[in-house]
């Protein structure tokens, strides 16, 4: 057998070397970048149309390696790579152009050739090139006929100046991942699963996940830089009594190789994950309930993201649909006077953990910029990407996607900041303090919630749902906790965010993945744990399914 198999079957190499040098990489694909970018300035115009004023490229090549396992047993293993286009072309003028919320809309993978190809690359650019300046017309006269109807109003500038240009050239750098390592880490971490024979379902999945980003812009920007996250994520899906399925799952995001958690952290976690799901099994349904609640962190996160962060991404205030909760509302309250709220892309950091939602530029060229959202209380700013909104006629670096879609200002590190906290024991006492004052039977603490939406559009309720998974009530009598399940909350922003009462000295790192109009990218949340006066919760709809006819196998003596 030839050495270089063996040698790939156990190692997967991320380097210059083995990427086609990529040094040489890089050249090749500014120059063909470069090349189209200029061609198509100087000459590509239709009819008596005007020639674009503004045109950005980018490229990103991903590189992925996965492994998948469940009970012990190997389910996947993937190492692949592939490199994907994004193009935006500008038709008119910054004051009035082809731009629109929708102007982008074949929001698919443009896959262009992983082969540095000088030929190739062009004209997977040109093609692209030419079908995005064709709709920029169209979209640009369907635009002029809505303002000159009435439809629609045009109060704003379409593009504001850029920073001055930047160029910056990042080093690849090199990975090594040892992918036997891997699926032997999964079978281990996976088999520990048998310990609850109960579970449905269980799997173990490790990922590793590397972009080298190629951007380019007529404006003079031109960067190159790579983003690294790896995920261990521990999933378990487990049925009750009842037949509802119950799901559950630990994820852990990181940067770099040496925050790699360690064999028994990874398992000490699995066996957190295997006595939740365990309690969560046996726990009663809740009523729907009026009353005073504790968010943990995590909880915290999801709500403060959701019926406020949102809401303060500024490209929706330019949106004819949009609700615009806040359009009004800068120079006013909208918290109470102890709360701050800071988005920060430049913050790399924090309590020495690496911060998933760092860049240094966004998706349009721009520096990111520590952003101040909320001080005291008082609405300062919005997430800004290059179209104008209000007074703001600059971008603050928020414009983000992911490489697939039209970049809009979105969150990163998303920051909650406190001038009240009480530590746990006093948050708690005062959780029981505000259950008798009410005269209420029981209070809330939320530990842990699957997932939080929310609605933004003028034509819909302007609300946000969350639905927990593990929440306790609390019994003013004595403290006691008593876990329940089958809740959901219901909120309106400005009203359940000013019931916040006090919150936790706790502050924690929440990151995960945020899905919206220009696609999933990583975001952060840093936040306490809250008290608010009151929430609403309700209970939520159960699907309910025959539990399984037999007990699931069993391992026999000596097995594995």
């Amino acid at each position: 057998m030839n050495f270089a198999l063996v040698f790939w079957a156990f190692i997967f190499l991320i380097s210059p070397a083995l990427c086609g040098a990529a040094e040489n990489a890089s050249a090749i694909i500014f120059k063909a970048m470069g090349d189209e970018m200029q061609r198509s300035m100087n000459r590509l115009q239709i009819d008596k149309f005007p020639r674009p004023y503004f045109i950005n490229y980018q490229i990103r090549h991903h590189h992925r390696v996965q492994v998948m396992a469940s009970l012990g047993a190997l389910l996947d293993s993937i190492a692949n790579e592939k490199r994907t286009l994004f193009v935006n072309v500008r038709v008119g003028e910054p004051v009035f152009d082809s731009s629109t919320p929708e102007s982008h809309k074949r929001g698919v993978e443009q896959f262009i050739p992983l082969d540095n190809k000088l030929l190739s690359l062009k004209h997977a650019i040109w093609r692209e090139t030419d079908l995005r300046y064709k709709q920029a017309v169209m979209n640009l006269l369907k635009k002029q006929g809505r303002v000159f109807s009435g439809v629609e109003k045009h109060e704003w500038s379409d593009f504001a100046k850029g920073n001055s240009p930047v160029v910056q050239i990042n080093k690849v750098p090199s990975i090594a991942i040892d992918i036997q390592k891997w699926k032997n880490l999964a079978r281990k971490v996976s088999a520990s699963f048998q310990e609850v024979p109960e579970l449905g379902k269980s799997r173990v999945k490790i990922i590793f996940d590397q972009t080298i980003r190629y951007y380019l812009d007529t404006d003079g920007n031109k960067i190159q830089d790579v983003t690294q996250l790896y995920r261990v994520v521990m999933d378990a899906w487990m049925k009750n009594p009842s037949g509802v399925q119950l799901h559950d799952q630990e994820f852990i995001y990181f940067t770099e190789p040496k925050e790699f958690p360690s064999d028994q952290e990874l398992m000490r976690k699995a066996k957190n994950l295997m006595k939740s799901m365990i309690a969560l099994k046996t726990a009663p349904k809740a009523e729907p309930h009026v009353g005073p609640v504790i968010f943990s962190p995590e909880a915290t996160a999801i709500l403060f993201h959701e019926a406020l962060g949102h809401r303060l991404e500024g490209d929706r205030l330019r949106k004819t649909s949009d609700g615009k909760t806040f359009l009004k509302k800068l120079g006013a309250p909208i918290l109470p006077d102890f709360l701050s709220i800071v988005d920060d892309p430049t913050l790399q950091k924090f309590n020495n953990q690496n911060l998933i939602g760092y860049y240094q530029f966004d998706d349009e060229g721009q520096k990111g910029e520590k952003t101040i959202l909320v001080e005291q209380g008082i609405l300062k700013n919005f997430l800004l990407s290059r179209a104008p909104v209000l007074k703001f006629k600059k971008s603050n670096g928020h414009a983000r996607s992911d490489g697939i879609r039209a970049p809009m200002s979105r969150m990163s590190t998303f920051i909650v900041r406190s001038d009240n906290t009480l530590s746990k024991d006093q948050l708690k006492q005062r959780l029981i303090d505000e259950i008798k004052r009410q005269n209420k039977p029981y209070g809330f603490i939320v530990n842990k919630m699957i997932s939080g939406e929310t609605f933004t559009e003028g034509r819909d309720i302007q609300v946000f749902k969350g639905r927990p998974l593990y929440v306790s009530k609390v019994f003013p009598e004595d403290g006691r906790e008593e876990i329940v399940r089958g809740v959901e909350f219901l909120g309106t922003p400005l009203s359940m965010v000013n019931k916040i009462i006090v919150t936790g000295e706790d502050v924690e790192v929440v990151s995960g993945f945020c899905g919206a109009e220009s696609g999933d990218i990583p975001v952060t949340t840093i936040a306490p744990s809250v008290l608010l006066s009151e929430v609403e919760l309700q209970t939520s709809h159960d699907i309910s399914l025959r539990l399984p006819i037999l007990p699931p196998p069993v391992p026999e003596p000596g097995t594995h």
